[in-house]
């Protein structure tokens, strides 16, 4: 009787970990009526079945396909929130959910993926209006009571369900909840307009630092040091003076490469002073206005709030960790300083060290302590032979097997496609395109964008994950090969860690795929694959694809790279961490001094480094207003836990196939299914520890 009792148990869960994700598998047939769309959504690479991702829709397309969205999306909802209450069950109200997520993910980056890539300005700015449409359609649906109520009326039967599915449905009572659907309708007006107020200053604030064009004169002579490709691309006056704006693209360069310590002085003022007036006036008001809405949806602060889905949860808990790397870091910090100080002495005299030599003296410390010839060091990585090193050593690493699709249908000739297999099993686990060359119009930063999700269809079959990674390397011609910088290498293999995060992502609901994990692990698994850059046996490795001769890095260069990755890191965790906790002093907090608070804050944090006056960073630091406020930490926080995998797991065996495959199954493939900090127990065997990266970044 046992036995037979735990088969059928075993037979209802298999039901409904199907029946779960509930996804639709003739996604042109069921979720979007109509000749036009199936037309659209045959639109695809031929002969390669799983990818329902658009890639070349036309500006119209776009635009049609994004009315169809809606207007299903609209069905569904409107479905779920009709049932009766005495009918309300798993197979309609949580399924019909769950399909809509899983089968419109996919339609909606066809909408508005375009943007970032397309050739084509009127495809762009036909994604851009879609994108505008469907997000405002999106928030109308995620602020339906009528559906909040039917879910939420599901939820409280507690009905058994499968863990993930028991997870699916928490999540979407919690969503609905933070939104403050649980709250009266005069509070839900109030917050409302809060949000909207928000975001228009949020805008503003990203508009400011967008418009600014205020610029500094400079002689030949005050930018001794610079590289001549910097000089030749400056704008002149009519009398000769060099014209150099205040915005990173010009101040970066200076801080790091000027010999004249007054030019530095007034770019790194002038850096500080950015929209200085306006922006803290912008700051102080969100400031308040996240408070208030914070506090209206039941929350004591808004870093309580933002932290609520987080890896760390708690406000106190991240002042904590700040506080106690800021201890960590001082000790290195201060005699980095010292170093720095002494270099500052012989190259310009007795003058006061300040933030204005930091970066400077840091470059300067690099190259003579490190002997690295940095332009000789590009020509170790062609960046043809860098990717197929990063494919290779990925594959190998996670039991991958990567085929160029040739002929796939993509947005520009440089794209390539991807298949991706199980190197032992043959079975198909998803797809990826690379798109690495500079272009107009295209998005000008590395990254990587999800745009299918890996989950389970209603027939127990399984979705595949799509992904496309992003950059922007000039690309080589017949007698001027293209070389990537070091620095490059580091981001492109970090990038696409995120790629393999998403394709080895085993969840059954598409709100669980790869990398809807935390905000706060989000960069863990990639930051911990990046290290292998450092590492002699993985570099030496990349001669071996270059088309000319074996090439391999010498010895000196690589012991040299990982004396690198540690140098100066306590000044330079010092200086994320004063941001960091600024950022989380005042998400805590309903009124603030911005400029009080930062020039108080500074000295204390950066100790013996004198704040420049008039200036505050905080008022050109964007991500308080582009969705990572109160959550500034995850960078600092994700170095600790990659640091804690990479030391205990893969330091001294870094090509380990066996270790690879237990980090492919319990850190990658889980997706969002657990928590974060349950995957990195999974994997390490206990908990996780800071003893990796205090030895790190200490030693």
């Amino acid at each position: 009787m046992e036995v037979k009792a735990k088969r059928n148990d075993e037979k209802k869960m298999k039901r409904q970990s199907v029946a779960a994700v509930a996804v639709v598998g003739a996604a042109a047939i069921v979720l979007i009526a109509g000749r036009a769309l199936l037309s659209l959504l045959r639109r695809r690479s031929k002969g390669y079945p799983g990818i329902k991702i658009c890639v070349n829709l036309t500006a119209s397309e776009i635009l049609n396909l994004a009315d169809r969205i809606m207007a299903k999306s609209k069905q569904i909802y409107d479905s779920v929130a009709a049932v009766p209450p005495n009918k309300v069950c798993y197979s309609n109200v949580i399924v019909p959910l769950a399909e809509l997520e899983a089968e419109q993910f996919h339609l909606v980056q066809s909408c508005v993926f375009p943007r970032m890539v397309s050739p084509s300005k009127d495809v762009r700015e036909a994604s851009i209006e879609a994108e505008r449409r469907i997000d405002a359609h999106n928030l109308n649906c995620s602020m339906r009571e009528d559906v909040y109520r039917v879910v939420k009326l599901f939820a409280a039967r507690g009905e058994w369900l499968d863990p993930e599915a028991r997870r699916y449905v928490n999540h979407l009572v919690k969503d609905f909840e933070r939104r403050g659907l649980n709250a009266t309708s005069s509070r839900r007006t109030e917050i409302e307009w809060l949000k909207a107020r928000i975001k228009e200053l949020c805008n503003t604030f990203v508009c400011n630092l967008s418009e600014e064009n205020c610029y500094l004169l400079f002689k030949d002579s005050d930018l001794v040091g610079m590289p001549s490709d910097f000089l030749e691309s400056l704008d002149k006056t009519e009398d000769g003076m060099l014209k150099v704006n205040i915005k990173p693209i010009h101040t970066y360069p200076i801080l790091k490469h000027c010999k004249v310590g007054a030019t530095r002085k007034v770019v790194a003022s002038a850096k500080g002073q950015r929209c200085l007036e306006e922006n803290t006036l912008i700051l102080e008001e969100l400031i308040n206005l996240r408070y208030k809405m914070a506090r209206l949806l039941g929350y004591s602060n808004y870093a309580e709030y933002a932290l609520e889905t987080q890896m760390a949860r708690t406000p106190f808990k991240v002042m904590e960790f700040l506080e106690d790397e800021s201890r960590i870091m001082s000790e290195s910090a201060v005699k980095e300083l010292q170093r720095l100080k002494d270099l500052k002495r012989q190259e310009e005299g007795e003058s006061p060290f300040g933030m204005e030599d930091l970066q400077y003296y840091m470059h300067q410390a690099e190259e003579r302590e490190f002997g690295i010839n940095y332009k000789e060091l590009r020509h170790y990585f062609p960046v043809e032979s860098v990717t197929q090193w990063l494919l290779r050593t990925y594959q190998d690493l996670l039991g991958l097997k990567f085929d160029r699709v040739q002929g796939a249908e993509v947005w520009h000739p440089d794209v390539c496609l991807y298949s991706v297999l199980d190197s032992v099993s043959n079975e198909s686990l998803g797809y990826f395109y690379i798109d690495l060359y500079l272009r107009d119009g295209k998005y000008g930063h590395t990254c990587v964008f999800p745009l299918q999700d890996g989950c389970l269809l209603r027939n127990g079959t399984r979705q595949l994950p799509v992904a496309a990674i992003i950059a922007n390397f000039s690309k080589s011609e017949q007698d001027n090969p293209s070389f990537l910088r070091f620095s490059e290498v580091v981001t492109y293999f970090h990038e696409f860690g995120h790629v393999v995060h998403h394709i080895c992502s085993r969840a059954s609901f598409s709100k669980f795929s790869g990398l809807r994990v935390e905000n706060d692990f989000v960069e863990v698994p990639s930051q911990m694959l990046e290290s292998l850059c450092y590492e002699s046996a993985a570099l030496k490795l990349i001669g071996s694809f270059c088309k000319d001769i074996y090439r391999p890095i010498p010895d000196e260069i690589c012991i040299a790279l990982k004396r690198k990755q540690k140098a100066f890191y306590g000044l330079k965790t010092k200086e994320k961490i004063l941001m960091c906790l600024f950022d989380q002093i005042i998400h805590t907090s309903d009124k603030v001094d911005t400029k009080a608070l930062f020039e108080d804050l500074y000295p204390k944090v950066m100790v013996g480094i004198p704040l420049l006056d008039r200036t505050s960073l905080a008022t050109s630091f964007l991500h308080l207003v582009t969705g990572n406020e109160a959550t500034c930490y995850r960078y600092i926080w994700s170095e600790v836990f990659a640091a804690d995998m990479f030391v205990s797991k893969f330091e001294g065996d870094i090509l380990n196939s066996s270790l690879g495959m237990q980090y492919r199954n319990k850190v990658l493939a889980p997706g969002a299914t657990k928590d974060a900090f349950a995957i990195l127990h999974d994997f390490l065997g206990r908990e996780p520890s800071k003893e990796a990266f205090m030895r790190r970044s200490t030693s």
